[in-house]
């Protein structure tokens, strides 16, 4: 199996090793070009619509479901919004509405795309802003000037089909706002983490393959650069998850967290020196080619 961010076939065992999950394995493989990781096999849709029923919103604060900064989550593709002309905006994926709420206060007209039928229904009421569950119910002819993908293409499992069918969405010379984890950038942090597997083996995990792809930034650069996207904007940071953002005296009796807090802070440290490289998540902004 090719990987999907940049379509090299070439692949070795990784670091994270294997999740076990509804009496199925999946093993991460890593990529020999970009040095991302993905999923063998992918899960298929019956696996799929058990991982995400109501145990997927129980797992939430899991390592491979969602690791991002809760403070900096949409600063930046909201700060984008802001400084440029109002059009039509989507957020696909868009849960609560967050964005969508900061998009409109900016002008722009809005749009949802949210799976969870209860969750689309409550984001609608209280914005007054279409979320759908389908992206057919958007209608045929809608466009969009810009639209966002938060922490959603990790998710996906058929790459090759499934973004050129949400690019449909965005006008020609509209621009794609995605951001996401980068699991397997360079850090001081994941570089620990991967030797000490190196040395105690890669682990079998119980848990969902939510997160079937933990790319590097080449990986995700390439992916963008493969859909025919131009670049106007690729961002690296480094954010606590999973190590605790903030600790407390009561911490001082758990020293794994005191470890892991000190770890990340340090790791933050030498990613701030090397700016623009390492880091653990990317915000990205590029124009779709008018052809």
């Amino acid at each position: 199996m090719a990987c999907p961010l940049c379509d090299n076939e070439a692949f070795a065992p990784s670091w994270v090793g294997t999740t076990r999950y509804n009496g199925s394995e999946f093993e991460y493989v890593e990529c020999k070009s970009c040095k991302s990781l993905y999923c063998i096999p992918m899960p298929d849709a019956a696996t799929l619509a058990r991982m995400y029923s109501k145990e997927y919103f129980k797992n939430e604060n899991d390592e491979f479901v969602l690791p991002h900064d809760p403070d900096d989550r949409f600063a930046k593709p909201a700060a984008w919004l802001e400084r440029n002309p109002p059009g039509l905006f989507l957020d696909y994926g868009c849960g609560a509405g967050e964005l969508l709420e900061k998009a409109q206060n900016s002008g722009w007209q809005c749009a949802g795309v949210e799976f969870d039928a209860d969750v689309a229904k409550t984001v609608t009421n209280r914005l007054n802003i279409r979320v759908v569950t389908e992206t057919k119910d958007l209608g045929a002819d809608f466009k969009a000037d810009a639209l966002h993908l938060g922490d959603v293409i990790e998710h996906l499992t058929d790459l090759k089909r499934q973004m050129p069918e949400i690019l449909k969405l965005l006008k020609p010379n509209g621009v794609l706002l995605a951001q996401g984890p980068l699991e397997a950038n360079a850090n001081l942090f994941t570089f620990l983490v991967k030797t000490s597997r190196g040395f105690r083996g890669a682990p079998i995990l119980e848990m969902p393959p939510f997160h079937v792809l933990l790319a590097t930034a080449a990986g995700q650069r390439k992916f963008f650069e493969r859909l025919g996207l131009r670049e106007i904007v690729f961002k690296v940071t480094e954010v606590a998850h999973p190590a605790p953002a903030t600790i407390s005296l009561s911490d001082a009796s758990n020293p794994q967290k005191m470890a892991m807090f000190a770890l990340r802070r340090t790791s933050q440290t030498l990613t701030a020196l090397n700016r623009g490289k390492w880091g653990n998540r990317y915000f990205y902004a590029g124009r779709l080619s008018q052809d």
